[in-house]
């Protein structure tokens, strides 16, 4: 999955699990309310096109990049070692052969943690660089439902029938000056 696509899509989760987190521990006042209105927010839409994202995207591939060709340096290191080891095993001693063996596993090793290492930095810093832009979201949303009498909102893709006057994903995006 391209980073992007993965970025998004962690985000849309995210914001989703903190709204809905919002909603939970604020459902005892909208209980004694009585029934109340319910509004919708596409948050993936309005974090796709928030400034702020594309500028952590872009931060984020600055740490990606890297990365990434250290990984294809050391995943073609290895690849040579192995095309050599092919060719030349059929030459080498028994003790030889075995000691090639346990290089090339190693090597293999250390690429792999070298990608759970990468992989893990990765997800920290998108993590790190992507929720102050979620609690801006939460916060516009709190904010509109508040002013505009709303109980409860919940995200637009976990609704099966949305009357579009209960959508308040433009308000948000309004709120937050994304056009």
């Amino acid at each position: 999955m391209h980073a992007s696509e993965k970025f998004m899509k962690t985000s849309g989760r995210i914001i989703f699990a903190v709204v809905l987190s919002f909603l939970l521990l604020t459902s005892s006042s909208f209980a004694a309310q009585g029934p109340g209105k319910v509004g919708v927010v596409d948050s993936g839409k309005i974090l796709q096109l928030m400034p702020e994202t594309k500028r952590a995207e872009a931060t984020l591939q600055t740490t990606v990049t890297p990365l990434r060709k250290e990984f294809e340096r050391m995943n073609q290191e290895l690849k040579n070692l192995v095309t050599s080891y092919e060719q030349h095993k059929s030459t080498l001693t028994k003790a030889a052969k075995a000691q090639q063996e346990k290089e090339l596993t190693a090597k293999a090793q250390a690429l792999q943690k070298y990608q759970q290492t990468s992989s893990g930095s990765v997800e920290k810093k998108r993590q790190e660089l992507l929720l102050p832009i979620r609690q801006k979201i939460v916060t516009a949303i709190a904010s509109i439902a508040q002013r505009d009498g709303f109980t409860v909102v919940v995200e637009k893709g976990s609704a099966l029938y949305i009357a579009p006057e209960h959508d308040l994903t433009v308000k948000v995006m309004a709120q937050l000056n994304i056009k």
